[in-house]
């Protein structure tokens, strides 16, 4: 894997699909089926293709550079529907991960100026804090905090070093608090609805600020019997504006993946850019501006 995936190609929370990759390129298991390994190989060829024209468009015109993201995604994403793809994405781990990854081609010209103060990609993320103690006696000395973590797939957040002080007794956690929290998915149904709505009303307590998007490909939510209205997710996504059908089912009658839909997709990034680039003053500057929220 070093003459694909070699210094020159970082990996991390910034590239989920690539990390992916490059774990099954060097999975023992993988390596002793030939087989396997040539075709492993050759998705990361072209998961590299991708990446390299990914991050080489230009972002002189917003939606000219949308819309070339989203075509190049979705030429590599209709490369991993491949039925011989299958052997490694039995569960469908490497689809989503392109999702992610997709996101942070999508957003980065936003972040360009902010370098390595924000932290970007695949993240657990603050959802609040309390203390437990197992005893008064040790309360007395240091009550110790917790930090329930929610495991977003796209972040866009800053990295916290956190640090509590009792007496001489101190408690140190590393957190990281997203400005924009993004859930991808291949097909949105009630149980994933069901957390990705809990989720979002724990991390807005942790910071109300947050803008929190799930994005799907397909729709499996029977939308008579679940309501999304008042939900405390802000935008919810169906890139290919259908209802899921089962990939066998779909492979059987030789029907193609429906096309990303593209005004979606310029939506989702003009929903980000207002976010890192609004007031979000508000409520300090009600007097002034009359607006409370």
């Amino acid at each position: 894997m070093p003459e694909l995936l070699g210094k020159e190609y970082e990996l991390g929370p910034r590239y989920p699909h690539g990390s992916n990759i490059y774990k099954k390129v060097n999975d023992p298991d993988i390596a002793k089926d030939e087989n396997k390994l040539m075709l492993i190989r050759h998705v990361a060829e072209k998961y590299l293709n991708w990446r390299s024209a990914a991050l080489s468009v230009e972002h002189t015109d917003e939606s000219r550079f949308v819309e070339r993201q989203t075509t190049l995604y979705q030429d590599y994403r209709n490369f991993l529907d491949e039925p011989r793809i299958d052997a490694f994405d039995s569960r469908g781990a490497l689809q989503p991960s392109a999702l992610e990854e997709f996101c942070y081609f999508l957003f980065r010209p936003l972040l360009v100026d902010y370098g390595e103060a924000i932290a970007v990609g695949h993240h657990n993320v603050f959802q609040g804090m309390y203390f437990t103690s197992p005893s008064f006696s040790e309360f007395s000395v240091m009550p110790t905090p917790r930090y329930p973590v929610g495991n977003l797939d796209f972040v866009i957040g800053k990295k916290l070093e956190s640090r509590i002080v009792a007496d001489e007794q101190q408690s140190e956690q590393t957190l990281y608090l997203p400005a924009v929290a993004i859930e991808c998915k291949m097909y949105l149904d009630r149980p994933r609805y069901i957390e990705s709505d809990i989720l979002a009303s724990n991390i807005k307590r942790g910071f109300p600020g947050c803008l929190y998007v799930v994005l799907s490909e397909f729709l499996k939510l029977d939308l008579n019997k679940v309501s999304v209205l008042g939900s405390p997710i802000d935008k919810i996504y169906v890139l290919r504006r259908a209802q899921n059908v089962d990939r066998k089912i779909r492979r059987t009658s030789n029907a193609p993946l429906p096309p990303l839909h593209f005004p979606a997709v310029k939506d989702l990034f003009d929903q980000v850019n207002k976010h890192l680039t609004e007031d979000w003053s508000a409520p300090e500057n009600w007097s002034n501006t009359g607006v409370l929220k």
